[in-house]
């Protein structure tokens, strides 16, 4: 699939029927913007189209990739910052801002428009926000890849493309999230807490002390905590509990052990600590889940 060699940027209508979907797309753009060109190149529409001088204010959430440049972007709670391929520009409804291309450098950006409540909820939840703005996510295939698939389905139009791009959105904000990580983790890191993962799963019927998984990678225990904590959305603690919850699902499901022989193999305090924690996280009690109840 070809990076486009033309200016191109389409909105889109919007039903109601899309907006059931909880994420739908109304718009979607390319531009080469070369050296000594005024930005933007295109007349947009009254609500898009914006100045240097005057900046915008848009009501919706807005995904702009630059993979070509050097520019500079400004809002009102970030403040400015330089602009550099490889930087994903998150803007947000209600926040004013501004950005343009170096007149002397130029740049080359895609972009996608997109609202509905399952933004609404990763903005609420904290995976992004206006202090934030600006993402160095690097040139990655796994972000440039869904744009372009996205334009191609916007120009064919395959049946329920508006619910098919919704989802090339969420590959690009996912696959941003990753990148962050691994950029500021560093790929060390990423080892560290794959062989951590194994190392916790593994040995899911013991009481393991985190301080000595963290000193086997030579790293103290508050940085260990920090980095799996970045990776997996989870302290080790937490993951490790998990781990237990899941072994102690296929052994009540799979073996004839007492709820009490299961809770001393896998090194709960006592019987009663494991149902507690068992239904806490699945929202059943270990008999119901054995009896083949169904939870989380």
């Amino acid at each position: 699939m070809p990076i486009l060699d033309k200016e191109y940027f389409r909105y889109l209508p919007i039903s109601e029927r899309d907006k059931d979907w909880g994420l739908y797309v109304t718009g979607l753009g390319h531009s080469h913007v070369p050296p000594h060109c005024h930005y933007p190149r295109s007349v947009h529409p009254d609500c898009y189209h914006f100045g240097w001088e005057q900046g915008r204010v848009l009501q919706e959430f807005q995904a702009l990739y630059i993979v070509a440049g050097e520019g500079r972007f400004e809002s009102k709670t970030a403040g400015a910052v330089k602009i550099g391929q490889g930087n994903l520009i998150v803007l947000f409804p209600g926040e004013w801002h501004r950005y343009r291309p170096l007149w002397e450098v130029g740049w080359e950006e895609f972009w996608l428009a997109f609202a509905g409540r399952q933004i609404e909820e990763l903005v609420a939840r904290n995976f992004f926000g206006p202090a934030e703005p600006v993402l160095d996510v690097g040139m990655e295939d796994g972000i440039l890849r869904p744009y372009l698939t996205a334009h191609e389905r916007c120009q064919t139009e395959p049946i329920g493309y508006q619910q098919l791009i919704a989802v090339n959105v969420l590959e690009v904000l996912s696959e941003a999230i990753s990148a962050v990580r691994s950029r500021k983790t560093g790929r060390r890191a990423e080892a560290v807490v794959r062989q951590a993962r194994m190392v916790l799963e593994q040995h899911a019927d013991k009481l393991v002390k985190m301080e000595q998984v963290a000193a086997s990678f030579s790293m103290s225990e508050k940085h260990f905590r920090r980095i799996f904590k970045q990776q997996t959305g989870l302290s080790p603690y937490q993951y490790h509990l998990q781990a237990k919850i899941y072994r102690a699902k296929e052994m009540l499901r799979g073996t004839t052990l007492s709820i009490k022989e299961i809770a001393l193999t896998l090194c709960f305090e006592t019987p009663y600590h494991f149902s507690n924690l068992f239904k806490q996280r699945t929202g059943m009690s270990p008999s119901q889940w054995r009896s083949g109840g169904s939870g989380i």
